[in-house]
């Protein structure tokens, strides 16, 4: 949204609870009309149809507009913020959900470094112990292959600190 739209959308919204509020509560269909006049951003506003509907609609069943509310187990509109029966806040449940799936990321991130760090420390002092054991041709390879790895298992220790 632009800069401005905000004070229209807000102006707009207050507008419309005013209208609903002044409905009769009767249980019949009305109709509320609103006439914007001129544009906005040169936009042509024009005129809006809106729905309302009295109390609270229960999304289709099925559709991938609903989802299940994880404190009532009710059904639920899947994109508003507070559910329709308990008022449960869904976006923070689902802010937290994603914090707790990230922490459980890194933590599988560090354990899988540190299964690359210990083996490359394993590969590291194996190779220079047993490198006398190696045929003389192979011993300078052993001895490369063990620094490098010894450099993979510093490399890992540095970028976890």
């Amino acid at each position: 949204m632009r800069s401005g739209d905000d004070e229209l959308v807000q102006k707009l919204s207050e507008r419309v609870a005013e209208e609903i509020e002044s409905l009769p509560r009767d249980g019949k269909d009305h109709e509320i009309r609103i006439k914007i006049k001129g544009s906005h951003n040169n936009v042509n506003l024009g005129s809006q149809t809106f729905e309302v509907k009295p109390g609270k609609e229960l999304p289709p069943e099925g559709s991938n507009r609903e989802r299940v509310c994880p404190q009532c187990e009710k059904p639920t509109w899947r994109f508003t913020q507070l559910c329709m029966h308990c008022d449960y806040d869904h976006h923070r449940h689902d802010q937290i959900e994603a914090e707790e799936q990230d922490a459980l990321r890194k933590k599988r991130n560090e354990l899988r470094l540190l299964v690359v760090c210990v083996a490359s420390i394993a590969i590291a002092f194996g190779g220079f112990s047993l490198k006398i054991y190696f045929p003389a041709e192979y011993q300078g390879w052993v001895a490369g292959f063990s620094a490098l790895a010894g450099f993979i298992a510093f490399m890992i220790l540095q970028a976890v600190r």
